[in-house]
C-alpha cells in the first residue's frame, strides 16, 4: 500500500524520547506510513535503538550537526507521500489522531499547511498558534501574559494565541513541533529555510505558504502530546537562537531596517 503520510522526526541525544514517539506511531494501523528519523550526531545510543527496535522506520545518521529546517528537508527527500507531518521527537500522537487530520486536509483544498491541537505533560493546552512575529505582536503577548482580562480582547494579534484552542480557524503559523503540509506545497516553497537554524522556521514556513496563496489551518480534532522543551538544550543558547531566528525572519520579510531594530529590541527582551 502507498504511503499516506510521510512522517520526519529530527533527534539528538533524545534516545528516550524519540523511543516514546515511534511506539505512538505504531498504534495507527489504519494509516500508511513512511517514518524517517533525522539523527544529528546523537552521542547517547539513539542511532542503536531506532535500529534495534524500529526498524520500520528510515534512519538517517548525519555525519555533521545540522539546524532543525536543514534536517527536516533532509528527512523529507527521502520520502514521496503526498502529506508531510513533521513531527518532534519529544511527542507522541494518540490512535486516531492521524486519521481525524487527513479527513481535515482532505475537505480544506485551499489550506496548504496544518496544525492539530497538543498538550503538555500536565494535559494543558500548549500554545501553538498565533500572529507573525512583529514587534506588536510580541509586544501584546508579554502584555497579555501578565494582564490575563485582556486576552479576549487582543489575543488574535498575540504571536502567540491564548484562546480559542477548541475551535478550527485559519492562523498565520502554527509551530514545527506538529506540522503538516501538502507534499506539492512543499515541493513549491523548496522546504524549510535552512539559513533560519532553529525558531521562526515554522513562521516563516507558513509565511511563505501564505505567499503562494495557500491558508493555514488550525484544528483541534486532531490532537499529540508535546513534552515541550524536553529536548536537551542550554537556556542561553535557546534564547540566543530565538533572538537569531526571529531577526532573521524579520531581514527576509520586513527588510533590514526592521530587522536592526528587531535584534536591538530582542536583545533587552532576552
Amino acid at each position: 500500500m502507498a504511503a499516506e503520510i510521510a512522517v520526519v522526526i529530527v533527534g539528538m541525544n533524545t534516545r528516550d524520547w524519540v523511543r516514546g514517539c515511534l511506539e505512538s506511531l505504531r498504534a495507527h494501523d489504519d494509516v500508511a506510513l513512511e517514518i524517517v528519523v533525522v539523527d544529528n550526531c546523537s552521542e547517547d545510543g539513539s542511532c542503536e535503538m531506532i535500529e534495534e527496535a524500529f526498524p520500520e522506520a528510515t534512519l538517517i545518521r548525519n555525519s555533521a550537526p545540522y539546524g532543525f529546517a536543514q534536517n527536516n528537508n533532509i528527512g523529507a527527500a527521502q520520502t514521496s507521500a503526498p502529506i508531510l507531518l513533521f513531527l518532534n521527537p519529544d511527542t507522541e500522537v494518540p490512535p486516531g489522531a492521524l486519521r481525524a487530520m487527513l479527513t481535515v486536509i482532505k475537505r480544506q483544498p485551499d489550506c496548504g499547511i496544518f496544525g492539530g491541537q497538543l498538550a503538555d505533560a500536565d494535559r494543558e493546552t500548549e500554545r501553538s498558534v498565533g500572529a507573525f512575529p512583529t514587534l506588536t505582536s510580541l509586544a501584546i503577548d508579554r502584555l497579555l501574559g501578565a494582564l490575563s482580562f485582556l486576552r479576549p480582547l487582543l489575543d488574535r494579534h498575540s504571536q502567540r494565541h491564548y484562546l480559542r484552542y477548541d475551535r478550527e480557524r485559519q492562523v498565520a503559523w502554527t509551530t514545527g513541533a506538529y506540522l503538516w503540509i501538502r507534499r506539492d506545497v512543499f515541493d513549491a516553497l523548496k522546504g524549510w529555510d535552512s539559513e533560519i537554524f532553529m525558531y521562526g522556521e515554522d513562521a516563516d514556513l507558513c509565511y511563505r505558504c501564505y505567499e503562494l496563496g495557500h491558508s493555514v489551518l488550525y484544528t483541534p480534532e486532531s490532537q499529540a502530546f508535546h513534552y515541550h522543551n524536553k529536548v536537551p538544550i542550554d537556556r542561553a543558547r535557546r534564547k540566543r537562537l530565538l533572538r537569531e531566528g526571529l531577526t532573521l525572519f524579520a531581514h527576509k520579510h520586513y527588510g533590514p531596517l526592521r530587522a536592526k531594530i528587531y535584534r536591538r529590541i530582542l536583545g533587552w527582551l532576552w
